[in-house]
């Protein structure tokens, strides 16, 4: 069936056509609605706005896929991080900072903070 459409339309293209059979009137038919200019206007800024839609529906693209590699950095990074504590046997210990509560200006907050641990 195909073959036969392909084999009409280059028949008509060609202007070797017989008036014969369904087919052939419905390839007239488009044939002559092709010939004609189409009589829809289209919008002062049609391809703007089309350009601006296309571009905004890209953004969003990239926006979901920065979001997906983002989770999967995090994810990676926390994976990685709880490999790192549970094979080094890491103690978490503030004892390094508490020359912090020897220095001028440092708030009373901070001391009880770093003094308590």
């Amino acid at each position: 069936m195909r073959d036969e459409n392909e084999e009409l339309q280059k028949l008509f293209e060609r202007g070797d056509f017989s008036n014969e059979g369904i087919d052939a009137q419905a390839f007239q038919k488009v044939f002559d609605a092709l010939k004609q200019e189409p009589t829809y206007e289209l919008p002062v800024y049609f391809a703007d706005r089309l350009v601006t839609l296309i571009e905004s529906k890209e953004k969003a693209k990239e926006i979901s896929l920065d979001r997906f590699w983002l989770g999967v950095g995090l994810f990676s990074f926390v994976i990685a991080l709880i490999v790192a504590l549970a094979l080094t046997d890491f103690k978490l210990s503030f004892g390094a900072f508490r020359f912090f509560c020897r220095l001028p200006g440092t708030s009373p907050f901070l001391e009880l903070l770093l003094l308590h641990y």
